[in-house]
């Protein structure tokens, strides 16, 4: 985590790193302290000059120095930045020695308090050096109001002592928020590393369990068909319906066995994003499936030049599988209808495919994506329950979204959004 630290600690300060070098010209070029004070301002100038310049350079080559040596970068930083508080709060205590109260030494004492408190919200990651940086700015600065010896010098100084003692307790409190916040990260970002590798473990473990089942789940399923076609005629009409029973759960089985198998893939494929016409892979899939069923009427609407960034196999799966869905459950219907089209909603393309099939209880839309979860009857409609589950995957893999709306009896609407894409994005594990 100290790297961390130190990296926001140069983030914070590099927005405020000419400010001391900067104010001190503004206040020395509208004051009269150059013509009556010269070799002051020369060699107070020359000391915030050179404490601002190192410590600038270490601000801006902080990837390739702090990589060489942190310690060496965080020391250089640490002498850098209490040679520029003990160089202005000389700066701040010489004008109220020369001036008293007068308008020079307020802007002086002002510029002083501001830089303080913004240097403390900057500073505040590192307790030791903020806490030393606050005496530094203003130890001297109170002393030498006091020195002064009026009853408004005074008044400054007790100001100055308890907006000391004050920026201290803020600097404790900022130091502590910004490391437990820092540890909550850390925390949050070790359970996610965790879960993403039990997830990986867990994936390749179902992988290694479904490829493994095939061979002797085919050895079953095929001397079934061995026995019904050899001993068939010796078996009454209960003994056939059993060996039937028995085919067709193995047959169902291995179906679920190869959903298991895609599913898993789809999260190992690579990725490889690049321009893909959405309108023409739902041709195809729309031309596949009356090849399938060419008996069925069915109306399609699909919008044309429908282009988006992603993994053409990637897409085309989930796009194939939103629409055979579609297809599926508008089987009951005379006048099927199905529609692929976009819609733009709050600045982002919306995909989405619509049936006037039928439909499903919108109260048990949260299960429609988990793998084997399923609204309707095998006997209704053949299934897995792997296929949505897998559209959720791919849009997950893309960056996206994808839901459902539905109306029972007259048809579902799927929606998917695309978001920013890159090669190999992070692969997603439910």
């Amino acid at each position: 985590m100290d790297f961390i630290a130190d990296r926001d600690l140069v983030r914070r300060s590099r927005a405020t790193a000419l400010a001391y070098f900067v104010l001190f010209s503004v206040i020395v070029g509208f004051s009269s302290y150059s013509n009556e004070h010269l070799s002051t301002v020369l060699s107070v100038g020359a000391g915030i000059l050179l404490a601002t310049g190192w410590r600038g350079l270490l601000l801006w080559r902080f990837d390739s120095w702090y990589r060489s040596s942190a310690s060496r970068w965080r020391t250089g930083f640490v002498i850098g930045t209490l040679a520029l508080a003990g160089s202005w709060g000389l700066f701040c205590m010489i004008t109220l020695v020369h001036y008293g109260l007068d308008p020079t030494a307020m802007l002086v004492l002002l510029s002083t308090a501001g830089i303080t408190a913004g240097a403390v919200t900057t500073l505040s990651i590192n307790l030791t050096l903020v806490n030393t940086y606050i005496g530094l700015m203003l130890i001297p600065s109170t002393i030498a109001a006091a020195l002064v010896g009026t009853r408004e010098a005074y008044a400054i100084a007790f100001l100055f002592a308890t907006f000391f003692a004050f920026m201290r307790v803020v600097a404790n409190r900022l130091h502590t928020e910004y490391w437990r916040a820092l540890r909550n990260t850390e925390l949050l970002d070790q359970h996610a590393r965790e879960l993403e590798a039990s997830n990986q473990e867990l994936e390749s473990y179902s992988y290694s369990i479904a490829h493994d089942l095939r061979a002797p789940l085919r050895t079953m399923i095929s001397f079934s068909q061995v026995l019904q076609e050899d001993a068939g005629d010796r078996l009454n009409a209960e003994e056939k319906g059993s060996l039937s029973r028995v085919v067709n759960a193995g047959k169902h089985m291995a179906q679920l066995i190869e959903d298991i198998l895609e599913l898993s893939r789809i999260t190992r494929k690579t990725f490889h994003a690049r321009s893909v016409d959405l309108s023409q892979m739902a041709s195809a899939s729309r031309q596949r499936l009356f090849e399938q069923e060419p008996g069925r009427n069915v109306e399609w609407h699909i919008e044309p030049d429908l282009k988006a960034r992603g993994d053409p196999r990637l897409l085309e799966i989930a796009l194939s599988n939103l629409m055979e869905n579609a297809w599926k459950f508008t089987g009951t219907k005379a006048d099927a209808q199905i529609t692929f089209g976009s819609v733009s909603r709050n600045g982002e393309t919306v995909y989405y495919v619509k049936d006037n099939g039928v439909g499903f209880d919108m109260r048990y839309s949260d299960k429609l994506f988990n793998p084997f979860n399923r609204l309707h009857r095998a006997e209704e409609f053949p299934g897995t329950g792997i296929g949505l589950a897998t559209v959720k995957r791919v849009i997950q893999r893309h960056g996206g979204r994808v839901w459902a709306e539905a109306v029972p009896g007259q048809g579902a609407s799927f929606y998917f959004v695309l978001g920013e894409t890159r090669e190999n994005p992070p692969a997603i594990s439910d």
